[in-house]
């Protein structure tokens, strides 16, 4: 079997990683505009994730038999409708199946009118107005975009002043954009997938994203710096709850407006004192998420990607009763300005497993270029093993400008 992954980041690579496990695999193509340092069953093919021409002939000449997106960009500008044109195989939800995550219209939209439990909202009509709400629902407020942000759209204000600074720069800068106010939830944050095929689901295992650049969940979101997965993070109460009052809702509402969903469906959830509520939805593999997950997965990543897009899927999914934690290993200032091409060493020295996000091989070398540089991924026993495992293994690391989350699992 040949596979081609899309997409360049730590998610990316892990899940190219996991496909190499499967006896299956005779080679994978990973598409990207950065080079990477790749093993030998592993290509590169520099193409943009958003020239699906290049990407569909290129898939075409080398006969993959499938492709796997990773990132939401391509996925909201309708890849999966384009490879399927070129009658081509590729694992992910269509252009309206995307809109879940690249509209956040249409997802609160679907929930209102499907019964999904998530926060109230209200599209902010000027300045004027949102001072108004601010007055009304009283702080903290949330203030979001409408449209995708790579997790870092999502701003909460903590006194009524803050809230109208923030506010007016959020209009000023995006003067095509709706912007909305959501009310503020408080509980437990955690990420909860499933994959789909034809609105037919099957969980992974739980996990928990740690968004905030610094130690105790403060400073302004990121991508994610950190996760954590493993099978009792959350009850099996709350786990029969979240998937009838949210992820079948939400499919049989997908359903009933013509969408059939084939792909990830994350959904990013605040357990509150009234049960579980919708932050956000994606429609892909959550990163750093999925780096955690799928280390503890015990299937054919493989086989089980490319039957749901045959429409089988297995009734349940066996993964590893233990631990696994990522910690992003990040550019100082991201996710604001940063600066890049700096070499990384050390990484041969590391024992757990190491992804390349942001980087970029060049002659013989390693070097920076992004924000969230590597994910470093271990499975153990208990949280406290794996953090033990993780922050020892990172002082080996070695990069100019190298920032990274001190608290991951705590």
């Amino acid at each position: 079997m040949k596979v081609m992954v899309i997409g360049g980041g730590g998610r990316e690579h892990a899940i190219i990683d996991k496909l190499l496990e499967s006896p299956k695999v005779q080679r994978v193509f990973w598409a990207d505009t950065k080079v990477k340092k790749v093993p030998d069953k592993v290509e590169m093919a520099i193409i943009d994730n958003l020239d699906f021409p290049s990407l569909a002939n290129f898939a075409k000449e080398k006969g993959v038999d499938f492709t796997i997106v990773g990132p939401e960009l391509p996925l909201t500008a309708g890849i999966v409708d384009y490879f399927q044109g070129r009658n081509l195989l590729i694992f992910g939800p269509d252009k309206r199946g995307a809109m879940l995550e690249g509209s956040k219209t249409f997802a609160k939209e679907l929930m209102i009118k499907h019964g999904v439990p998530t926060a109230k909202y209200i599209e902010i009509k000027g300045l004027a107005h949102g001072q108004e709400i601010i007055e009304k629902w009283g702080v903290p407020i949330v203030f979001k975009l409408d449209g995708l942000a790579g997790g870092k759209g999502v701003i909460i204000p903590k006194t009524p002043e803050e809230a109208i600074v923030e506010l007016e720069q959020l209009i000023k800068n995006n003067p095509q954009q709706k912007i909305f106010a959501e009310e503020f939830l408080e509980g437990e944050e955690i990420s909860y997938m499933v994959l789909v095929s034809k609105n037919s689901f099957v969980p992974l295992v739980s996990s928990r994203d740690y968004k905030r650049v610094y130690d105790g969940n403060k400073g302004p979101n990121t991508g994610g710096m950190g996760s954590i997965a493993y099978k009792d993070l959350i009850t099996p109460t709350d786990k029969e709850l979240i998937e009838r009052e949210i992820i079948q809702k939400t499919l049989q509402g997908l359903e009933q407006e013509g969408i059939q969903f084939t792909g990830i469906l994350y959904a990013g959830l605040m357990m509150t004192k009234d049960g579980p509520k919708v932050l956000e939805f994606n429609t892909r593999f959550g990163d750093p998420e999925s780096q955690s997950i799928l280390q503890l997965l015990d299937e054919d990543l493989a086989e089980l990607l490319y039957g749901a897009c045959l429409s089988k899927l297995p009734k349940v999914l066996s993964f590893k009763d233990k631990v696994a934690l990522t910690v992003v290993l990040a550019s100082n200032g991201y996710p604001g300005n940063f600066n890049t091409g700096y070499e990384i060493q050390g990484i041969e020295e590391v024992s757990c497993k190491v992804f390349q996000a942001g980087v970029e091989y060049s002659q013989g070398k390693l070097l920076t270029a992004g924000g969230r540089v590597l994910n470093l991924t271990t499975v153990n026993e208990d949280v406290d093993k794996c953090r033990d495992v993780i922050y020892k293994e990172e002082q080996k690391v070695t990069f100019l400008g190298k920032y990274f989350r001190k608290d991951i699992g705590l």
